[in-house]
């Protein structure tokens, strides 16, 4: 992964989660904090909760690697797959910054529903560590344009272990402004949140392009 790789992925991650998280996630949060509200020990939770979540992409991120390095084995079709992929990047980042109907099909949680209801069943039965757990670990499979965008990125690498780091990368990036959620997202304006949103997914279509032309140059 080289340097500009990195900066793209950070870069992306962290402005997003300014924004877009919130909308996408902030009411697994919430929901998070209003089941261990009593607890002594909230913020330790709240951690627990966030590391779940990344490790859900983690793990996210290393069946992608595995596909990627099967794609890797032959040139031209890593070339295509690179292209694919770049071509979806734009499409992502363009659907983000409209928010039409293509991204409602991108972002449908039909699927999610159902596994969403269960953990949070799940959740009110243990509460503590084990709510944690479990809803950090449903979190990390919502359904979600930016995570699609950092798994087509970590699908995209030739390593095994640098497509986890991607998703490392991403999960991380967002920690900030995810475990300090009630006091940041009063503190930045829609202005802001508008902003950060739109210059990151301004960089998904950057990115977009440039993995495009490297796909068709090497095809």
């Amino acid at each position: 992964m080289s340097i500009a790789d990195f900066s793209a992925i950070f870069s992306v991650a962290f402005l997003s989660s300014f924004g877009h998280c919130y909308s996408m996630c902030g009411g697994f949060n919430l929901a998070f904090i209003q089941l261990n509200l009593k607890a002594k020990n909230l913020f330790l939770l709240s951690l627990f909760y966030h590391l779940s979540r990344i490790f859900a992409y983690i793990l996210l991120g290393g069946i992608f690697g595995i596909f990627g390095n099967l794609l890797a084995l032959n040139a031209k079709t890593q070339s295509l797959s690179f292209f694919v992929l770049g071509v979806f990047m734009m499409i992502l980042g363009f659907a983000l910054i409209l928010r039409g109907k293509i991204l409602a099909f991108i972002e449908n949680n039909i699927f999610f529903e159902k596994i969403l209801k269960t953990a949070v069943r799940q959740a009110r039965k243990f509460k503590g560590i084990k709510s944690a757990l479990i809803l950090g670990f449903a979190n990390g499979f919502v359904p979600c344009g930016l995570v699609y965008f950092f798994l087509a990125s970590a699908l995209s690498q030739q390593n095994f272990l640098e497509s986890i780091l991607v998703m490392a990368i991403f999960g991380v990036s967002t920690l900030p402004a995810l475990l300090f959620f009630s006091k940041l997202s009063q503190l930045l304006s829609d202005f802001l949140k508008k902003l950060f949103n739109t210059l990151s997914y301004f960089l998904i279509i950057i990115y977009g392009i440039i993995l495009a032309y490297m796909g068709f140059k090497a095809f």
